[in-house]
């Protein structure tokens, strides 16, 4: 499908230049043209998502979109780090370097750390990887003199929502203040102090990916919204099919890294793996749930139990004291009574109290 792209380009110049009245039927042509399905491994699949990013170029491309800044190197620290806590691969965190310029065409070297999480109670988690990141020694470089932070960005892409704001890419960039409320800007790119000790926030909420992106890094993640998925029973959701954009280059490097994907016989494998963890942790996930009901039905009645027994007593120690006062009344005493009742003497002088 790749090779139909010279075609494509060449096709959709010459309709540009075509003289004709008859527009609709050209826009319509072009638009086929232009729209080119194709199919692609789905990068919800964490195998899948470190593939893509072990491709240099896309990567750069990805986190480049993401960061809104020009990457002009970047490189891969560390490997990776898997952690599977429930739910199959759960964590998968990428740490980058990048040496990246901005829109003012200021240079600065930058720590990316990605991390790419299923599961709602990963904060804990998160915040032990920063203050990794905020104690190695490597995120320090010499400035004059003395050692300086680097400054560090966090990508969180997450596959449930994390607040009530329905946006796709949600960003966190420190705002100070005087005394005043007064806004200070500039303090957080003007101090490397202050950069030491905080850093920029992107987080992906995946369920909010639109299919009709409005910007260019929502059009970049367009390979991880789940509405493309082929097979819409959740069988088999290894297979997205997006478009391949004739004019955006950037990203059909994204999009061709993520169709070599498909014929990557170690990625399918992987893929079948994680489904079949997935199977395995989602029946224990059952099997402890009706376990969980089962128990709390149990406690259900020996509470309901105990509170009858509880009334019973009750209703004993009642008995109790009516019977032991009307003896009393009769001229016994509390050892006569006791006797007579068969209970001790204390037990007596307690309900006749």
């Amino acid at each position: 499908m790749c090779g139909l792209t010279p075609l494509v380009k060449n096709v959709r110049r010459y309709f540009k230049n075509l003289h004709t009245q008859n527009y609709f039927f050209i826009f319509a042509v072009a638009t086929l043209i232009i729209t080119i399905m194709v199919t692609i491994a789905n990068a919800i699949y964490d195998s899948v998502f470190k593939y893509l990013m072990q491709d240099n170029k896309a990567a750069k491309v990805l986190l480049g979109a993401l960061i809104g800044a020009k990457i002009d190197s970047l490189e891969m620290k560390n490997n990776e780090y898997a952690y599977r806590v429930r739910n199959g691969l759960d964590v998968l965190r990428i740490d980058f370097s990048a040496s990246v310029t901005d829109d003012n065409g200021n240079k600065q070297v930058v720590t990316i750390e990605l991390q790419n999480a299923s599961l709602r109670s990963e904060v804990m988690r998160f915040r032990k990887y920063l203050s990794e990141h905020y104690a190695d020694k490597n995120n320090f470089v010499e400035k004059d003199g003395k050692k300086s932070p680097i400054p560090i960005i966090s990508i969180y892409i997450l596959g449930h929502p994390c607040c009530d704001k329905k946006e796709p890419v949600i960003y966190g960039n420190p705002v100070f203040y005087d005394a005043e409320h007064n806004e200070l800007k500039g303090v957080y790119d003007k101090s490397d102090f202050i950069k030491g000790l905080i850093h920029k926030l992107i987080i992906v909420q995946v369920p909010y990916l639109k299919i009709n992106a409005k910007t260019k890094v929502e059009k970049y993640l367009d390979f991880l919204n789940q509405v493309h998925k082929i097979d819409k029973t959740r069988k088999n959701a290894h297979l997205l099919r997006v478009s391949e954009e004739t004019d955006d280059d950037d990203y059909n490097l994204i999009v061709r890294r993520l169709q070599n994907a498909c014929a990557d016989d170690y990625i399918r494998r992987a893929m079948d793996v994680e489904d079949e963890l997935n199977e395995d942790f989602e029946y224990r996930d059952r099997m402890e749930a009706k376990l969980k009901e089962e128990l709390q039905a149990k406690d259900s009645e020996l509470q309901a139990k105990d509170s009858q027994l509880q009334a019973k007593d009750s209703e004993l120690q009642a008995v109790l004291a009516a019977s032991a006062k009307a003896l009393a009344s009769k001229g016994m005493s509390p050892d006569e009574i006791a006797k007579f009742l068969n209970v001790s003497v204390n037990k007596i002088l307690e309900v006749t109290q």
